[in-house]
């Protein structure tokens, strides 16, 4: 009988989903988690394109082979992988990549949770499908999930339709507040667009803003020396989870910024926007476009008759990082490490020698000391120590990051110990670029910065003041939103008072960092953007739309 209707209803008939009702139910749990970003259209198209009854079998097989090559397609572009054009993009440092870091990044990448849950589902459809029409209830809350949200806007209609219209606009308050975002609906709700214009006001606000640099020196000025410390890998979230976040080092230094927002997940813009850091936050393309001169911090100090000079545990010629500085940011410092043998500490990622750091810093001390007691001097360090996927020599496995971490903190303390022994008067400054991404989180798994998180662009930027007596113990925390803008304000301030001139520092410690200058939280990478927009972080990948961030990890 069965046949025979079958033969009545002619060649095409219905089949039902099959094992696709295993791809749909993941991606629901997925999307509801918040590990993807389930988009419904093209779900549609594809379930529409799977049920579509075809008698051919031949004709049948090949919809499956090209239904399979779509839904992995659209699973990709729902994930928060990197896409197309980042991995094009960074082609040139993928292939920089020793074949070793390679296979460990490709394992680490692999999410047994998630193959757990393929595999339950798997089993669930298996044990259930002769039972009942799985299909019926897939296409049910499928159903669900496109109507549900259009009812709920339709039931907030009648009521937004009696409140008054609001503009979006991002108010700009007194100097050294960040800008306000208003909501742009009139149910204060949300959206892309609400997000995308506050983005663009804070650009424009950020785009007016310098820091205040004595333009002369008086020749009572106390000369000083400036250490900036730009560490790869170590943000306030990596030291937490390796329970390295109260080393004795950190209560050593006078001034602690807690909410130091870096602005990017990798080196090279992080190091560029430092050096700019005279200006306000701009965006990933303007860094590379052209140079600022009113940007460059040492620049601006290096007319004030401060030499500048360069320090680093690296060659400096991975993703040509050196050469953008010098382009892309008028780095002038000589270059003290290019021609020094230090011993070898690890291997990086692509089998580059990494010098030992503490070894790096005591040379600062050597060079320095071949200057006259009064010469000013502005030194630029970059540490690559804590970089993912750096090795002891002789070992082919990447060394854990919290080892490398304790190595790294206890040598700091102790150049920090002989800087103070020394009674030179010396500004240090550690800056670090970004985090390591020591854990991660429903967007992207450990050790993945493409797209540039809080918990990755929040780094630990202290200061500490040396050779100047009775300066007070307790440590003067700068709780607000900030970024490069307050660091290099907070340097011309320490000119402008001349700070090194009193015993005690010239003014007191928290008026030196009173009311420095704030900066919403908005981080960047060259395809991806995320920023804190009414106490909630949102994400924009490749000129998208704007999603909510997933708080839980």
């Amino acid at each position: 009988m069965h046949n025979l209707q079958k033969e009545k209803l002619g060649r095409f008939f219905w089949t039902g989903l099959g094992l696709w009702n295993v791809y749909f139910i993941l991606k629901f749990i997925m999307a509801q988690y918040g590990y993807i970003t389930f988009e419904p259209l093209y779900n549609a198209v594809l379930l529409l394109f799977i049920l579509l009854p075809i008698a051919s079998k031949k004709v049948r097989v090949i919809r499956t082979l090209i239904a399979v090559v779509l839904g992995a397609a659209l699973l990709y572009s729902e994930s928060w992988l990197p896409g197309p054009e980042s991995i094009t993009g960074n082609a040139n440092a993928i292939a920089g990549f020793s074949a070793t870091y390679v296979l460990q990044l490709v394992w680490d990448f692999i999410n047994f949770k998630m193959v757990a849950l393929v595999l339950c589902v798997l089993f669930a459809y298996l044990l259930l499908c002769n039972w009942i029409r799985v299909s019926f209830f897939t296409i049910g809350y499928f159903l669900f999930m496109l109507i549900y949200p259009h009812y709920v806007q339709w039931q907030k209609a009648p009521e937004a339709a009696q409140e008054t219209p609001a503009v979006a606009q991002a108010t700009m308050p007194a100097q050294g507040t960040a800008p306000v975002a208003q909501p742009a609906s009139a149910d204060g709700a949300v959206t892309s667009d609400t997000i995308d214009q506050w983005y663009k006001a804070f650009l424009q606000y950020e785009s007016s803003r310098r820091a205040e640099i004595p333009q002369g020196i008086a020749a009572k000025d106390t000369p000083f020396d400036i250490i900036l410390l730009n560490v790869c890998s170590l943000s306030n979230d990596d030291l937490e989870a390796v329970n390295l976040a109260q080393h004795p080092v950190f209560s050593r230094f006078n001034i602690r910024f807690d909410h130091f927002n870096s602005a990017t997940a990798y080196s090279g813009p992080a190091t560029l926007r430092l050096l700019n850091a005279a200006c306000g936050q701009s965006d990933h393309n303007t860094l590379y476009d052209r140079r600022r001169p009113e940007c460059e911090i040492m620049n601006r100090f290096g007319q004030l008759g401060y030499s500048q000079h360069l320090f680093l545990d690296h060659a400096g010629q991975y993703d040509n990082y050196l050469q953008v500085l010098r382009e892309k940011a008028g780095l002038t410092a000589v270059h003290e490490t290019a021609d020094k043998k230090f011993p070898v500490h690890y291997l990086a990622f692509d089998d580059e020698p990494i010098s030992d750091d503490l070894a790096v810093m005591r040379h600062w001390k050597q060079v320095v000391a071949s200057q006259k007691d009064n010469s000013r001097t502005f030194s630029l360090f970059n540490f690559i120590a804590l970089h993912d996927g750096n090795r002891l020599p002789r070992k082919s496995t990447w060394e854990p990051f919290k080892p490398r971490a304790q190595v790294f903190l206890d040598d700091l303390d102790k150049f920090i110990g002989e800087l103070e022994k020394s009674g030179r008067k010396v500004m240090l400054v550690l800056v670090p670029e970004h985090g390591a991404a020591v854990r991660g989180d429903r967007v992207q798994p450990d050790r993945l910065r493409d797209i540039p998180s809080m918990r990755i662009t929040q780094v630990p930027v202290m200061v500490k003041f040396f050779g100047i007596d009775g300066l007070p113990q307790e440590q003067i925390h700068v709780s607000g939103n900030t970024s490069y803008l307050a660091l290099a304000t907070l340097m011309g301030r320490v000119l402008e008072h001349n700070y090194f001139g009193a015993e005690g520092g010239a003014v007191p410690l928290a008026d030196l960092v009173r009311d420095l200058p704030q900066t919403n939280p908005v981080s960047e990478n060259a395809q991806s953007i995320v920023l804190t927009y009414r106490d909630n972080d949102y994400v924009r990948r490749q000129n998208g739309q704007w999603v909510l961030y997933p708080k839980e990890r």
